[in-house]
């Protein structure tokens, strides 16, 4: 075909080929020129992050014309049509795509747009507050109450949002195996800064149990619980883990609080049993959403207190069939256990780590959150190139591209890549391996899977920021853990 090389605006078919190793080799003139391929075409750019970057700009309806036939030598060809006819013959699942649901889209770009400058906030406080020093007094305990105002009015955004979508049936469930570890440790990474600031104790148990339900609403779901224990609990400790319970993993969380009396505790159970759409006078927003993606994941839910001596929620996960045939969950450890638990204190030991020196790739499309981002990094002693898209960053960086330790980029940006394909093109052009995060303010289930997938740690905006330092860190290698 040579498309690649040729004039476009020829006719024929709209072809793209990928090589039996997943990489675009070669396409036509008529695949160049429509418009949601127009300028993201480069050879060597894989099949995964070219569909990410389809879906990122333009949605599902970018993919629902596409034909994908197997090709000798394990090759790939994409064939696309109209988009407005009929699915071609050929396509299946999930390769035949419905039209995306407008109000999914109208509640995850309101979710986005609100978040973002929560997100500059969050970061300006803690500019702000490193700039203050140890002897502002009071000063910095308005800093620590404002940070916490923003954590719940984005704890509120992210819960009315999550609430109406899961309501309104857009939140569609991909159940398949996932590593529990990963998702007790982003939330551990997340949320242990709000503890600290609180004077609370967050234990995470690690575990290696590998359960079967979809990882971004379980972890949502355990965020729902542990916000809800972070309000009752007004001295010692809340604590996340896991027990094995027959065929399901138990993942329950503990907290020091007032507890509840034998009345209140059987109105709290009354309301998690009733059916998701039911209001429950027991319930606030969070354990509201808990158990509406309870029954959307087909979980069990159950809880436990004692008057004056704490509650203990837990969810009921199941094993994944790997994992029962080999008999054993490989460390689903009791609460209680203390050995190799992930608390607070790892995040506070972040704030006397030297990161200064680094150097660091801002991607971020939103000018507000770009400056306050730099502001924070560049107050930790970091020297920062921002970019509001990719484009800009490859401009930016130049033909004879310096040293980069690492780059954060957000989700979604402006232009073609999205910040998955921007960190791995730009990662290509410096010609070595650079550790890359993604900082999101996206709440849909489907694109932070995608990042998910992409193997770069994502923190969710508006992000705390000893939790932004703690994964600076642990990026650049100075953080065993």
């Amino acid at each position: 075909m040579s498309g690649s090389h040729d004039d476009v605006g020829g006719g024929g078919p709209a072809l793209l080929v990928f090589g039996g190793d997943g990489r675009l080799a070669d396409w036509t003139p008529a695949a160049a020129v429509l418009p949601f391929l127009a300028g993201r075409l480069t050879t060597g750019l894989s099949a995964g992050a070219l569909e990410a970057a389809l879906l990122s700009v333009a949605g599902s309806d970018a993919l629902c014309g596409r034909e994908v036939l197997r090709l000798a030598g394990g090759g790939v060809m994409w064939r696309f049509g109209d988009p407005s006819s009929s699915t071609p013959s050929g396509v299946s699942p999930p390769e035949a795509r419905s039209m995306p649901d407008p109000a999914g889209r109208l509640f995850a770009a309101a979710s986005h747009d609100l978040r973002q400058p929560l997100a500059a906030l969050s970061l300006l406080i803690g500019t702000l507050d490193g700039r203050l020093g140890a002897k502002a007094g009071e000063g910095r305990d308005l800093l620590h109450s404002m940070a916490q105002a923003v954590e719940s009015m984005r704890s509120m955004v992210d819960g009315h949002f999550d609430l109406v979508r899961l309501e309104s049936g857009l939140i569609e469930p991909d159940i398949r195996p996932h590593a529990v570890n990963g998702v007790l440790m982003r939330l551990a990474l997340e949320v242990a800064p709000r503890f600290a600031d609180r004077g609370l104790r967050f234990t995470v148990m690690p575990c290696s149990a590998v359960v079967r339900t979809d990882s971004a609403l379980l972890e949502r779901l355990l965020h729902g619980l542990v916000a809800n224990a972070l309000r009752g609990a007004v001295r010692g400790r809340v604590l996340l883990g896991c027990r094995l319970c027959g065929d399901r993993l138990r993942i329950e969380v503990w907290d020091s609080g007032r507890g509840l009396s034998p009345q209140r505790l059987a109105a709290l159970r009354t309301d998690l049993a009733k059916p998701a759409g039911e209001a429950g006078a027991a319930l606030g927003l969070d354990l509201t959403l808990v158990r509406g993606l309870a029954r959307k994941l087909g979980l069990g839910l159950d809880v436990c207190a004692a008057e004056g001596r704490g509650t203990v929620f837990a969810v009921l996960v199941p094993l994944s069939v790997e994992l029962l045939a080999e008999g054993s969950a490989g460390g689903g450890e009791a609460p209680g256990q203390a050995d190799g638990a992930a608390t607070p204190q790892a995040a506070s030991d972040s704030g006397t780590t030297d990161i200064s020196r680094t150097r660091i790739l801002v991607i971020e499309d939103d000018p507000m959150v770009l400056a306050a981002l730099e502001a924070l990094l560049g107050q930790w002693g970091c020297s920062v190139v921002g970019a509001e898209s990719y484009d800009m960053a490859v401009e930016r960086i130049g033909p004879v591209p310096g040293r980069f330790d690492l780059i954060i980029s957000d989700l979604r940006l402006k232009g073609a890549a999205n910040g998955i394909v921007a960190i791995r093109q730009i990662a290509k052009l410096l010609d070595r391996p650079v550790p890359g995060m993604i900082l999101t303010g996206d709440t849909d289930p489907k694109r932070l899977r995608e990042a998910r997938l992409s193997g770069y740690p994502l923190l969710h905006k508006p992000v705390a920021p000893l939790a932004l330092r703690a994964a600076v860190i642990r990026l650049l290698g100075h953080d065993p853990l």
